[in-house]
């Protein structure tokens, strides 16, 4: 089957595409801090299903373009990317899925573009209300504490410690948000002025349970070659995302959607209400499963049962 890196140009934006199959589109989106490598296991057989397939390293990762300045990461600006991967492919409609970073960006896709996004594919991250102001979100929930977000809002600190040693920071990410780590090591209090790698779960010598040292190493290459600045801006842009947001009315998603996470998942973790706030706005949601004992990387954690999920509801929607 026809397998192809394309590069597709939104504005000032080059995205770097691996495209593979011919059918309806499929758009695969991932998140923090990952790759469109991020999708291995399940590109194959959804083109193999009958799909066309698009996994983009979305913009500023891997391949694809890194622009120097925080407010090119909003969520719209994004979307505008998936916009233009599907009229590159010349698909009139697609569906979108997204983990991590990239739910929320498959989820605006389909308010952005309702006539053009034919379904929506969540992994890690439902639907929602868009959230307050940051400056209040801090104080409220993480007073006087560490908290990841607030940490990434200065631009350097956090590319500082995370470029030190790539593989290492993300071994460690990697670990600590998954079914393998204990629940909830990625908030392990610290210091307000803390870092980000300090007090996580010391990985396991050896490889990953879900992440092979071959994979691990092509993920550091990346992000040595890249850095962290435009991954780290995406979370920059939470005020003007949510400003953004506001824009589309009720929030509420017309499309047929289907959310999928694990048990261990930390989204949930900080959002217990978020199922419930999903159902109120997703009238459609043909889907809802956890997989016990999976963390976040669900994808990876869990291919061969995060694969069937998608097809099953590919195949609904498609039908």
């Amino acid at each position: 089957m026809n397998d192809t890196i394309r590069a597709v140009q939104s504005g000032d934006v080059t995205l770097s595409v691996r495209v593979i199959g011919r059918g309806p589109l499929v758009i695969l989106m991932h998140g923090w801090p990952e790759l469109g490598l991020s999708w291995r296991h399940q590109i194959g057989p959804l083109a193999d299903a009958g799909f066309t397939v698009a996994a983009p390293d979305m913009r500023g990762y891997g391949s694809s373009s890194s622009p120097a300045q925080v407010d090119a990461y909003s969520t719209d600006a994004i979307c505008d990317d998936m916009l233009a991967i599907a009229d590159a492919l010349g698909a009139k409609t697609w569906i979108a899925v997204g983990h991590d970073w990239g739910s929320p960006v498959a989820w605006r896709c389909a308010l952005r573009f309702p006539h053009r996004v034919s379904g929506v594919f969540s992994l890690s991250v439902p639907h929602g209300e868009p959230p307050p102001p940051t400056a209040d979100w801090f104080q409220l929930a993480f007073p006087d504490v560490f908290f990841y977000i607030r940490y990434f809002q200065e631009v350097g600190l956090p590319e500082a410690e995370l470029e030190k040693d790539p593989k290492d920071s993300l071994k460690r990410i990697f670990h600590s948000l998954s079914g393998d780590a204990p629940l909830g090591d990625w908030l392990t209090p610290r210091p307000i002025d803390g870092r980000l790698l300090d007090g996580l779960d010391e990985p396991p010598p050896g490889e990953l349970t879900f992440l092979p040292d071959s994979v691990l190493d092509e993920y550091a290459r990346a992000f040595a070659r890249r850095g962290f600045f435009g991954p780290v801006s995406w979370y920059r842009n939470i005020d003007t995302n949510s400003q953004q947001a506001r824009a589309y009315g009720s929030g509420e998603i017309a499309q047929p959607a289907g959310f999928l996470c694990g048990s261990k998942e930390i989204v949930l973790a900080m959002n217990p209400a978020g199922l419930d706030a999903q159902r109120a706005l997703v009238p459609n949601l043909r889907m809802e499963r956890v997989l016990p004992g999976a963390g976040h990387w669900i994808q990876q954690e869990r291919p061969a049962e995060v694969t069937e999920a998608i097809l099953e509801f590919l195949t609904d929607v498609a039908s």
